[in-house]
């Protein structure tokens, strides 16, 4: 089983982010972001929470997408940056190195969609409420929020596995980076407090990774 805590390593060294984490994942991690994309409306105006080196909201900009993201990592914003000029996304794709906090700047009902992979389980339970809160006030009716996480699973047997498979890993993220992330308990609950209506959630990975598409009523 593949823990994406490593991928705290991994964002040690930007530039070969991608590359390494499509190896260590098996091709997870690019077709999860694919998949996303898929679920963008053409042309759509989008928000990516924790964009990284801006790899998905290259795919999302394929599809006709203009993006905003932010990253509170300054050298994965520089990687963005990077693939923003490298990839001529400019006018298309745009990136701001902040945090969550800094979400209460965006106007009401900006966005046809919000989209985040990997980067709800690093904040605390209050940095995540904030973020999904202002998701959702950022929305546009008949919006969309999509979300791609490492969650807690749902029976004791499969918790039991899953933290004992993650342990060794967790341990040594924090060792070199001194940091770590922590699976999400109760993701489509904490979604609902918000006022979204969730219309799908998929498991996978022993029930430990999310896949969740919610709707903001029109």
């Amino acid at each position: 089983m593949f823990s994406y805590v490593f991928m705290k390593i991994l964002e040690m060294r930007p530039r070969s982010y991608d590359r390494r984490m499509q190896k260590a994942s098996r091709g997870r991690t690019r077709q999860m972001k694919e998949k996303i994309a898929g679920q963008m409306p053409e042309k759509g105006h989008v928000l990516e929470i924790g964009c990284g080196t801006g790899e998905l909201a290259g795919f999302m900009v394929e599809r006709g997408c203009t993006v905003e993201g932010f990253d509170l990592s300054p050298s994965m914003v520089g990687a963005a940056m990077e693939r923003l000029e490298k990839e001529n996304l400019s006018g298309r794709f745009s990136v701001k190195c902040m945090g969550v906090e800094g979400m209460d700047d965006f106007p009401d009902e900006n966005f046809d969609a919000v989209v985040s992979t990997l980067a709800l389980s690093e904040l605390s339970d209050d940095e995540r409420r904030f973020a999904l809160k202002h998701a959702s006030r950022i929305l546009k009716p008949g919006g969309r929020l999509v979300i791609a996480d490492e969650v807690v699973p749902r029976t004791k047997v499969r918790r039991f596995i899953h933290s004992v498979a993650r342990l060794p890993l967790l341990i040594l993220t924090y060792l070199i980076t001194g940091t770590s992330t922590r699976p999400i308990s109760g993701l489509s609950s904490q979604i609902k407090e918000t006022g979204l209506s969730v219309r799908k959630e998929e498991r996978s990975q022993g029930d430990s990774f999310a896949f969740v598409i919610a709707l903001k009523e029109k």
